[in-house]
């Protein structure tokens, strides 16, 4: 599995016999048979049944796994055996389950999926009463909980099937009233969507139909029977099919989803992948340029989203990696967007979380509204490079590599938001910066770097790798 703590925030292994099962505030993740069994699904479903209210409600959903009918059908008995009264969605994409949740009045929810995890991953997404992932506080009871074996309760639920139908439609009203769609509808643009045979399908294509769009629209891998035609997290190496088919079809635009629809990122019309941070980038501009408010993402995500909003002179808050964080902090601000550099896109109003239909809406929007080439609004916005590299250390050596950084670089800020540290390097809130962050699932260090160009972004990093082998070294 991909260490990816942008979706396993302050995450721990939990060993089983197995091997390990990946927890964090969104959830858990094993592999399926081994540390994820039907045993587990069901005593996280009790425990999950003991954290909320006496006789709760409890929305329950599965992304399109094999595993996930069987998975599903162990929570629904689980949680009714526990008191609960569970709403069935049967198979749709975590945000739509997630909207539903606050429509149905749910005291939480679950969710059966492994996100961008391979098939033969399965897991589970944990859900409040407002639609929002749990916090790190929430996650802690949960896995008291879960751990201490102290969850069953004798008095049955009932179970209740709702027609997936029911839920995308509500999930497209939602768009379509908080999204000013007029410039799409009827617009002869074409599109080519890979679903990766997830659950992006059931609602994009209707979506796409709604708008007067699905005529000219072009789909590949979108049968919704989880068998992944590639590795399905949606970053630029996964995307070569879908680029190839963009230029085939003569598409103006290609977008690629995850497995649970909550991820969107592009390819552009010569087949090129054009980076994940781009998604929220030219949401944030469509959005900020029509609608002033706070905008919101997280420490790690491209400076560019940052200067899109502040020219179009909009407050940015940083946060902590993490959905959960995301979200939380655009309730408290009551922010117009916000999102992750991973191609997660927020409205609150249409769903508390990220959604790559609400995403794929507002970049089709920028274009049709600008009456421009896809590649025309990539030119416009800020060019920056940036550098990922995680090397394996004790994650305790950070604060001495934080202080010679500063001591190279006395003109360097350090930002106040906690997540390791992000530093500005001359002191100004832009480039270049260094975000450096212990990883929650394993021990790395995780050195994210962003510049002007690649090669001043690399240097960054490798001046930081030096120090830390210097260190290790001297340890």
């Amino acid at each position: 599995m991909k260490d990816d703590d942008t979706n396993i925030s302050k995450g721990t292994k939990l060993m089983v016999d197995k091997g390990p099962l990946i927890t964090g505030i969104s959830g858990i993740r094993g592999i399926i048979g081994k540390s994820l069994t039907e045993d587990t699904i069901k005593r996280f479903s009790k425990a999950f049944a003991a954290f909320l209210p006496k006789n709760a409600r409890v929305i329950l959903a599965r992304d399109t796994r094999p595993s996930g009918s069987v998975f599903l059908d162990v929570a629904q008995k689980a949680l009714s055996m526990s008191g609960c009264q569970v709403y069935n969605l049967g198979c749709c994409p975590t945000p739509t389950a997630k909207l539903m949740t606050c429509k149905l009045h749910g005291d939480g929810g679950i969710i059966i999926t492994a996100s961008h995890n391979p098939s033969e991953w399965n897991g589970m997404k944990f859900i409040r009463s407002d639609g929002v992932f749990l916090n790190q506080f929430e996650h802690n009871a949960l896995m008291e909980l879960y751990e201490s074996d102290n969850f069953f309760r004798n008095s049955g639920g009932n179970i209740i099937t709702i027609d997936s139908s029911e839920s995308i439609t509500e999930h497209i009203s939602r768009i379509l009233s908080n999204i000013d769609v007029s410039s799409l509808r009827k617009s002869p643009i074409k599109v080519t969507v890979d679903f990766c045979n997830g659950t992006g399908g059931l609602i994009v294509k209707n979506l796409f139909n709604e708008l007067g769009l699905g005529k000219q629209a072009h789909y590949i891998n979108d049968e919704p029977n989880g068998h992944f035609a590639h590795d399905p997290e949606p970053i630029p190496s996964n995307l070569e099919d879908l680029g190839k088919e963009v230029v085939r079809n003569k598409s103006a635009i290609g977008f690629a989803i995850d497995p649970d629809a909550d991820r969107v990122t592009i390819v552009d019309s010569i087949g090129q992948p054009v980076g994940e941070d781009i998604t929220l980038a030219i949401a944030t501009k469509t959005l900020t340029d029509q609608k002033k408010g706070p905008v919101v993402t997280t420490l790690s995500t491209s400076q560019t989203i940052s200067d899109v909003a502040i020219a179009n002179e909009c407050d940015v808050h940083l946060t902590p990696v993490g959905e959960v964080h995301v979200v939380e902090k655009m309730l408290e601000t009551h922010a117009v967007i916000g999102g992750e550099g991973n191609g997660g896109v927020v409205l609150t109003q249409v769903t508390p979380g990220r959604d790559a239909a609400t995403g794929i809406i507002l970049i089709l929007k920028a274009i049709t509204e600008s009456r421009q080439p896809f590649e025309h609004l990539l030119s416009c916005l800020p060019n920056y490079a940036i550098q990922k590299r995680k090397i394996s250390c004790d994650k305790n050596i950070i604060d001495v590599v934080v202080e010679q950084f500063l001591k190279e670089n006395p003109k360097a800020h350090v930002h106040p938001v906690k997540d390791g540290f992000k530093i500005f390097v001359e002191g100004k809130q832009n480039c270049p910066w260094l975000h450096l962050r212990p990883s929650n699932t394993e021990p790395v260090l995780r050195i994210i770097a962003e510049a002007q160009n690649i090669y001043q972004a690399n240097e960054i990093c490798q001046k930081v790798e030096r120090t830390l082998r210097e260190k290790m070294v001297n340890n």
